[in-house]
């Protein structure tokens, strides 16, 4: 996956938790994606970060934590 993907996917992720926690402000989702996605950054293997992202987040957001 090309970084430009990878970034149009995490906007992605970012757009379908902010649906999926309207009570949470945006601010909160994007802080728990860009969190979760320093955490999986630095790995070779690019294709399945979004995901790996999406799972980690909900996690952070459904737990409260920020």
């Amino acid at each position: 996956m090309e970084r430009g993907e990878e970034q149009l996917a995490l906007i992605s992720v970012i757009n379908t938790l902010a649906g999926r926690f309207p009570g949470r402000s945006r601010t909160d989702v994007e802080d728990a994606v860009c969190e979760e996605y320093s955490a999986f950054n630095a790995g070779p293997v690019r294709g399945l970060v979004p995901i790996l992202v999406e799972r980690a987040a909900t996690k952070r957001l459904e737990g409260g934590l920020l």
